[in-house]
């Protein structure tokens, strides 16, 4: 068993982008494989933002584990489901993350809703056991409170990308991450609790977010 305390956890917005690469092509492997156009200057550990015809893949933030040339490795990215993923049709552009900034004085009641697993009901009339199959995951949506103040760094960058999909992440205690995409809004009106002023960041995530140990 492991146990890891939360205190110490960080959120960040991703704060600036190189420009957009042409991505012509994706593999379908485990891990997937891009091909991106000759002057990318992606390398191993880049986060990239991902544009993709496939809808699974479109709006993903992933880290890159392996370049040969043009060919850039998503790590974590399954794509060999055909069903999910057709054949030559996952190309799209990538854009690399170039800066992160920390989202500060985020109190400890950081709260975490959707992701669960919605289903349709298979249920025939004369199996007395009602069955059912996995369909899709609700949205997920995190709030951040923090403790209220406009002069702070990441204020006007959360203000600034209001409305935009942006990357985001979460890394924890045990050196573990969580990547994603996602719609940034703070509250325009601080609240009052404890006698502080408080608001929150509100995050609502654009595509599956993933998840590495380290």
């Amino acid at each position: 068993m492991s146990i890891t305390l939360a205190i110490g956890t960080t959120a960040s917005i991703a704060s600036t982008y190189a420009a957009a690469k042409t991505m012509s092509a994706v593999s379908n492997a485990n891990p997937a494989e891009a091909t991106l156009e000759a002057s990318h200057g992606v390398v191993v550990g880049d986060i990239i933002h991902i544009t993709s015809g496939w809808d699974l893949l479109n709006n993903r933030v992933v880290r890159v584990s392996a370049v040969d040339v043009n060919d850039v490795t998503l790590e974590g990215v399954n794509t060999t489901d055909t069903d999910l993923y057709p054949a030559g049709s996952g190309g799209g552009s990538v854009r690399e993350i170039t800066g992160w900034t920390e989202i500060t004085q985020i109190t400890r009641n950081l709260s975490v809703s959707g992701g669960e697993t919605t289903y349709a009901d298979t249920s025939t009339l004369k199996n007395r056991q009602d069955q059912r199959l996995p369909v899709s995951r609700t949205p997920v949506d995190v709030k951040l409170p923090v403790f209220d103040d406009p002069a702070l760094s990441w204020y006007a960058i959360v203000e600034a990308a209001d409305a935009i999909e942006t990357g985001g992440r979460f890394v924890y205690p045990n050196g573990s991450r969580t990547l994603f995409s996602g719609f940034f809004t703070v509250g325009q009106v601080a609240t009052v609790e404890d006698s502080t002023l408080r608001n929150s960041v509100d995050i609502s995530f654009a595509a599956r977010p993933i998840r590495y140990a380290s």
